[in-house]
């Protein structure tokens, strides 16, 4: 139970991170802003990948 509600609290965090950031750009570069949020959940996507690879062996 106690790492699905971690897990949770992660992709929230992650989602909120990328809004940031995609609002951050938007006010610069417009719609292109969401390709941030994008690449950030992505990013984010990746990392979480590579770590469960590596506690896995």
């Amino acid at each position: 139970m106690r790492e699905q509600i971690t897990t949770a609290l992660d992709a929230l965090g992650l989602l909120l991170v990328a809004a940031g950031a995609g609002a951050a750009a938007g006010m610069v570069i417009g719609w292109a802003g969401l390709a941030v949020s994008g690449a950030v959940v992505l990013a984010g996507s990746v990392l979480a990948a590579r770590t469960a690879g590596s506690e896995r062996g």
